[in-house]
Order: structure tokens, then sequence, then C-alpha cells
């Protein structure tokens, strides 16, 4: 049951997101039920803090691929806890590429989402320092 709680929050915060993205012309992937192809997959970093205090986390990015396959707009949708891993998420999604979608010919851009899940398990994930920023 709190599985299911934490997707239909997730769904929710990210239709919420989507409608405050900048770009305007873009359509979603479920509309038309092509999952966009990563060809470049980049992994946050796990903030330094949070693995010596043991937080875990996840985050999903919302994210806008435009006609060549670049993230050109990204914004969290949903993250737990708040306030910890969310910036280093955002920046890894920015940096991933994809292969372009095509509808009838035409290269269109697309709104899809990356889910980021931060555990002291994932040992592929590298440490960083914590962010000055706040």
């Amino acid at each position: 049951m709190k599985n299911c709680l934490l997707i239909v929050s997730i769904i929710i915060a990210s239709v919420a997101v989507a409608e405050g993205f900048q770009t305007t012309e873009y359509v979603h992937y479920m509309e038309i039920g092509m999952v966009p192809v990563m060809i470049d997959t980049f992994f946050p970093c796990y903030p330094d803090s949070a693995y010596k205090s043991n937080i875990e986390g996840a985050v999903l990015v919302d994210i806008i691929i435009d006609e060549s396959g670049d993230v050109i707009e990204a914004v969290v949708g949903n993250a737990r806890p708040e306030g910890i891993f969310e910036e280093v998420s955002l920046d890894a999604a920015k940096q991933c590429s994809f292969e372009p979608i095509e509808i009838d010919g035409k290269k269109v851009k697309v709104q899809y989402q990356i889910p980021y899940l931060f555990r002291k398990s994932n040992y592929w994930l590298r440490r960083c320092k914590d962010s000055k920023k706040k």
C-alpha cells in the first residue's frame, strides 16, 4: 500500500510540474506510446553528508528532450526526502542524451522522466562533496 501511495504522489507531482516547463510545444512519451532510448547515461553522485548520515532516497526528474535528443529542461517531479538529492539528480539528468523521437517522419520534443534511487548499496554511485548552494 505504501508503494502505491508513493507512485500516485509521484504521478500527481509530475503532472503539476510538467505544466511549469518553459518549453510549451512537446508531447508526453505516454501519449505517443514511445519510450525514449537513452544513449548517454549519467549517474548522480551521492552527497557525502547524506552518505555519512545513512540517508537514502529517490528523485524523479521530469525532462524535455529536444529534436536532437538533448535534454533542454529538467525539473524535480518528486523527491524523498526533500532537500538532499535534487541538485545532483538535476545535474545528472541534464547530461543525458537520447535517440530523437520521430512522429510521421518529423522529430519532436518529448517529455520523459528519469528516476534516480540513492541507496548506500549502489556501489556505482560515486560520492561527492556537498554543494555550497542552499
